[in-house]
């Protein structure tokens, strides 16, 4: 065990690592000389008749061998930490990983119409699961891919051939194509639909710190100088990649230079997805990298919710928030936004394939639509008393002097706030301090406001 991980191994932590999504969710197999987690067989018939496979390097969990279950992925082939899985691998997944109609024991849980591959957009993915493609096309399986590249950071000019890179928006696009898969829809909609959602979902990130990778004794880095304290470094990719910028801001700053990139129409080379003419019908995805705590990842929301209402007028129809595709511990976080628009299907919008139901682990969205939908936000109010109701004492005070006394007290209390955490780090948990010392502080606004 070193200071970083408790894991050093990083065989060993992504086999485990990987072997815990079967524990966890029974629904789900792994093969594990090949790193393919899969639903496993089931006797009820489904109507599902294409399977959506993806994949990519460790590192980036829960996506996406814990996005593999009904309603999703029906398997998701990894590499090893921020490496792409090698092309044999994936023809794996795609020849025995999900049955085919000409080969399954059970027909009710054959893919009959082919395989849908969603992934992200860098060269090793590409290759690997282009080439798998290519030779399962030659056995005869009916194949297709989709690459997501959403990330605005990278921009037209330094994209050229290559693309933008994809990030937490891949899930997002993953979620709608597997659900419409789950419906039943065949592999041509489901792929053209596939490519419509990837078109219209744009994202970028933000991070303190590049992380560290388990196994390697130098950091990760890869010679890029460390962040300086107070700096934050725009575009940052979830493989350690170089953000466009590093900036000491605060977080509201820090929101509004994202949101600008991600909205601003004026921006030729950023300007991917309108979205000046739908502020009402868009998702919101506010992602942690990793290393926020769930409190922190709350405030950066509400942050960016209020933002979005304030400055662009727009209102998303889903908010969703939390650890959806990570990069390893990173603390840092990245913002999506899906523009629904029509499917072109009857009766089945892209907020249906949303809120379709799904048995994976990964994907933490418990709310459902009835209560994303209703109008009314009654709340419990209970009275309180004021001080006009309370009697009073009559007792008669020298308000100098106890103005004086009081101001004295609360800030020697205040002064006294690193002895305190000392002695109560000893004996308790170590907030006393702090404590007594944010309620002091409050006293003395209250008193000299008043």
């Amino acid at each position: 065990m070193s200071s970083k991980h408790f894991i050093d191994d990083p065989e060993h932590l992504v086999n485990s690592a990987l072997n815990a999504i079967t524990l966890t969710n029974p629904g789900v197999g792994i093969d594990s000389l090949n790193k393919i987690v899969y639903v496993r067989p089931r006797h009820e018939p489904t109507q599902q008749k294409v399977a959506i496979i993806s994949g990519g390097g460790s590192g980036h969990e829960p996506a996406f061998a814990s996005m593999v279950g009904p309603g999703m992925l029906s398997a998701a082939v990894v590499g090893h930490i921020f490496a792409s899985p090698n092309a044999e691998q994936v023809r794996t997944a795609i020849m025995s990983r999900v049955s085919h109609n000409d080969c399954a024991k059970q027909k009710a849980n054959a893919y009959d119409e082919g395989v849908l591959l969603v992934i992200m957009n860098y060269t090793g993915d590409v290759l690997s699961f282009g080439v798998a493609v290519e030779k399962a096309r030659a056995a005869g399986i009916n194949v297709e891919m989709v690459v997501v590249g959403d990330d605005v950071a990278i921009g037209r000019s330094k994209a050229g051939k290559v693309g933008r890179r994809g990030i937490a928006g891949t899930v997002l696009v993953q979620k709608l194509s597997g659900a419409l898969a789950a419906m039943g829809y065949g592999i041509r909609q489901v792929t053209e639909l596939a490519r419509l959602f990837a078109d219209n979902v744009a994202s970028i990130g933000a991070s303190l710190e590049h992380v560290h990778v388990p196994g390697l004794t130098k950091n990760s880095t890869k010679g890029l100088a460390e962040l300086r304290a107070g700096e934050v470094e725009i575009g940052m990719g979830i493989h350690n990649e170089q953000g466009t910028d590093r900036v000491k801001a605060t977080l509201p700053e820090l929101i509004e230079n994202m949101l600008a990139q991600l909205l601003k129409q004026s921006d030729p080379d950023r300007s991917f997805v309108d979205f000046s003419q739908c502020s009402t019908n868009i998702v919101l995805l506010v992602n942690n990298l990793g290393g926020l705590s769930t409190l922190e990842l709350a405030g950066i929301t509400n942050e960016v919710v209020l933002q979005l209402d304030k400055a662009y007028n727009i209102q998303p129809l889903r908010v969703l928030s939390g650890t959806y595709m990570t990069s390893l511990n990173a603390p840092g976080f990245s913002i999506s936004l899906l523009r629904i628009i029509d499917t072109g299907i009857d009766a089945v919008s892209m907020l249906d394939l949303l809120d379709y139901p799904c048995e994976v682990s990964g994907w933490t969205c418990p709310i459902k639509r009835t209560t994303w939908e209703a109008k009314d936000l009654g709340v419990r109010d209970s009275e309180v008393s004021t001080l006009s109701d309370e009697p009073r004492s009559n007792l008669i005070i020298d308000v100098n002097l106890f103005q004086e006394a009081l101001t004295t007290g609360l800030e020697n209390l205040i002064a006294a706030e690193p002895l305190i955490t000392h002695y109560d780090t000893i004996v308790g948990d170590g907030d006393c301090g702090v404590c007594l010392k944010r309620g002091a502080r409050g006293n003395l606004s209250r008193f000299y406001d008043c």
